[in-house]
């Protein structure tokens, strides 16, 4: 029987976990071939939430470390396929912009809500007719990548960067566009394969919708709130996703 895991503290948790589950693979006592503990065990024993537990496998996922299947648990993967893995998911150092490993998707999309929210108040000030029409063109194209349930989103990332060009305020500019890079992290992009819907992506249109109308109006208050709501309602499909009962060992 495997010992018991060790509490850990909450600073940069869900990496945290990660790591020590990685060590106790590297150890041997988590084989290769063989299903990790559940997720409500691993909880339990760590003294941590299951949406912690959940990030982390999927952490853990990206890295190669072990195999996820909704229903069928967690497997822990031999080394060789651990390095196949890392190829197919780990972008090129040379291609992809520098990641931030120990900034989780949740972070990341509070990050987001604080900064954007307060672009787009600054861009309904500001909006001048060729704004309106860019940004009426990004979100054209961005629905159809919702409708084709793409991933890979440029047109989102027009429309939010443009917001953030319209604040008139360079660094806000450099600072989003950060904050989108890291979208295209490997466990972000995990996050999406795992937890987003066509129903998320038919909420998300509507949002766009209501900043841009807000900004077309000119209305600061209701540009800010619109765009504090559409980033709040993803952070928190992530989290209800992340804490949701399903099946034991899905991530």
């Amino acid at each position: 029987m495997v010992q018991a895991l060790p509490q850990i503290e909450s600073r940069r948790l869900y990496r945290q976990i990660a790591e020590l589950i990685g060590r106790y693979i590297d150890s041997g006592h988590f084989p290769p071939g063989t299903l990790l503990p559940a997720e409500r065990e691993l909880a339990q024993q760590l003294g941590v939430s299951r949406a912690s537990v959940r990030e982390a496998l999927i952490a853990l996922e990206v890295e190669g470390r072990v195999a996820v299947k909704v229903g069928n648990g967690v497997t822990v993967l031999e080394p060789a396929r651990r390095a196949a893995n890392e190829v197919d998911i780990v972008p090129g150092a040379s291609a992809a912009p520098p990641y931030w490993p120990d900034v989780g998707p949740l972070e990341l999309l509070e990050a987001r809500i604080l900064v954007e929210s307060e672009n787009a108040a600054l861009a309904a000030r500001q909006a001048t007719p060729a704004d309106i029409a860019e940004l009426e063109s990004h979100l054209a194209a961005l629905a159809i990548e919702h409708r084709q349930l793409h991933h890979d989103q440029p047109a989102d990332r027009r429309f939010h960067l443009k917001i953030a060009e319209m604040s008139g305020n360079q660094a806000m500019v450099h600072l989003v566009a950060s904050l989108l890079d890291q979208r295209d992290s490997p466990v972000f992009a995990r996050f999406e394969d795992h937890f987003v819907t066509p129903r998320l992506f038919e909420d998300a249109n509507q949002n766009h919708k209501r900043i841009l109308d807000a900004i077309k109006a000119g209305d600061s208050a209701a540009a800010r709130t619109a765009m504090r709501r559409h980033l709040r309602a993803l952070r928190q499909e992530f989290s209800r996703a992340l804490s949701s009962s399903g099946e034991e060992g899905a991530a």
